[in-house]
């Protein structure tokens, strides 16, 4: 009985040694599962998160390139732009040879001397115009007393008095009021004579009518 029982003990020993061996072996299976699952979830994260984030400082890094050209290529445009706007407006043309030549045969005084000259001419003809004035100056001829009258109504004028023309020798022309030449006056003295006057002395000499006279019409 005795050995029954022992062999029994003994029996139950073995078998939760074995549970026991068992049970170990499970736990240590399970952990090194455990292990091998983690670590597979974290290469796994690990090489998700990889990709994504290479490809992330990719895009980046061109769209940074992208900017950079474009903004490169913006401001070649305005610069090109603004040289050519100068160029075409601003910038001061450089003056032809032929315009050298011309301004240095030309001096500054000959190039206002015109504008100067018809001031002259304008400022000589009024004065002229108001001394002449009542006095046909142009028309001066020589004639005898008979024909002097026919005259001067033929150019739109009348034969002057000596009165006439001794008012008009304060203001007539230095060529006439020098003149030593005798101008007939309507001024009849008699049949044979007439009245004349001269300009450089204001004297009325009595000339004969058939006598060829100087005839200055007033209008």
């Amino acid at each position: 009985m005795a050995t029954k029982k022992s062999s029994s003990a003994a029996k139950k020993k073995a078998v939760k040694k074995a549970a026991k061996k068992t049970n170990t072996v499970k736990k240590q299976s399970t952990r090194n599962e455990s292990a091998s699952l983690f670590g597979n979830d974290e290469s796994a994260q690990a090489s998700l998160q990889s990709p994504v984030s290479h490809s992330d400082s990719s895009d980046h890094g061109t769209k940074e390139s992208g900017n950079g050209v474009y903004l490169f290529l913006v401001l070649a445009g305005i610069i090109a732009i603004g040289y050519l706007g100068y160029v075409k407006y601003l910038k001061p043309k450089a003056p032809t040879a032929t315009t050298q030549v011309e301004a240095t045969k030309t001096p500054a005084d000959a190039q206002t001397k015109p504008v100067a000259d018809a001031s002259e001419k304008k400022a000589e003809e009024t004065p002229k115009e108001v001394a002449t004035a009542g006095f046909l100056t142009d028309k001066i001829t020589s004639k005898k007393f008979t024909e002097a009258a026919a005259y001067c109504k033929s150019v739109g004028g009348v034969v002057p008095s000596k009165e006439d023309l001794v008012k008009f020798a304060a203001t007539a022309p230095n060529e006439i009021k020098t003149s030593e030449d005798k101008f007939w006056t309507k001024t009849e003295v008699d049949k044979k004579s007439g009245l004349a006057y001269r300009f450089s002395n204001g004297k009325a000499p009595k000339v004969d009518k058939a006598t060829s006279l100087k005839v200055l019409c007033k209008n």
